[in-house]
């Protein structure tokens, strides 16, 4: 099942050729990130007492790079979940014209779920496991 999160390029995230800066790619994941754990969690909080699920550290990022995001634009993030672990979540995503017809960039982030007190792996609450699993992509 895939999640898509629409949002815009502005003209201060692009470099001097008008194409969107590498840096900000990540910026916009991680906005994207946020909006899917809001969805599937129903929860719209950073505070680890009130989403103890969203005090997660990343571990890993893979991008691949395709074609530019050229000029302020809209665009759509496609996730969609591939692993979930004891205390590890991966997530497939591509980065897409408005349209969905041109593949700007696609990878996956992996996230590892912390304990706010310890700051060591924990892991998933079942709950947040129950409802991941549901969206693993098929393969």
């Amino acid at each position: 099942m895939a999640f898509v999160y629409r949002t815009r390029i502005w003209f201060d995230e692009l470099d001097l050729l008008g194409v969107l800066h590498h840096s900000r790619y990540i910026y916009h994941l991680e906005r994207a990130q946020k909006a899917l754990f809001v969805q599937t969690m129903g929860i719209d909080s950073l505070d680890p007492l009130v989403a103890p699920d969203i005090y997660a550290m990343v571990r890993d990022v893979d991008i691949h790079y395709a074609i530019p995001v050229r000029n302020e634009c809209d665009i759509q993030i496609v996730l969609r979940v591939d692993k979930v672990r004891a205390a590890g979540l991966t997530v497939a995503f591509e980065f897409r014209s408005a349209d969905g017809l041109i593949l700007h960039c696609h990878g996956k982030r992996t996230i590892c779920r912390m304990d706010a007190s310890t700051h060591r792996p924990a892991e998933w609450s079942p709950e947040f496991r129950r409802r991941y699993e549901k969206l693993l992509q098929k393969k």
